[in-house]
């Protein structure tokens, strides 16, 4: 299963909100999940997937965001299921960056 986490220094709220505004943005459908991650399936450059998204707080001002593909429901390279977790991952940062 491909991932990949990013330290960000903002809250961990803020950073659930913005991965909940792209997924909606990107036109994709989520769920909670037991342990808490996020579940979406989500297309991202063309195909659809179905990916994880989980935020643990370090401090009240830091959080990691780690993002994982758990499905690919379309053929994808291993080059491409990199390209679609940094497309993420890039949009959720610039989406925190504007907001």
């Amino acid at each position: 299963m491909p991932g990949m986490k990013q330290n960000l220094n903002c809250p961990r709220r803020m950073v659930v909100f913005a991965v909940f505004d792209i997924i909606d943005q990107l036109g994709g459908a989520y769920e909670p999940s037991m342990a808490g991650d996020i579940q979406a399936t989500i297309p991202v450059l063309g195909k659809l997937s179905r990916y994880a998204f989980a935020v643990t707080a370090l401090t009240s001002e830091t959080s990691i965001l780690h993002i994982s593909l758990l499905q690919p429901l379309a053929q994808l390279t291993e080059a491409e299921k990199q390209l679609a977790l940094r497309y993420l991952l890039d949009c959720i940062l610039y989406h925190m960056e504007e907001a």
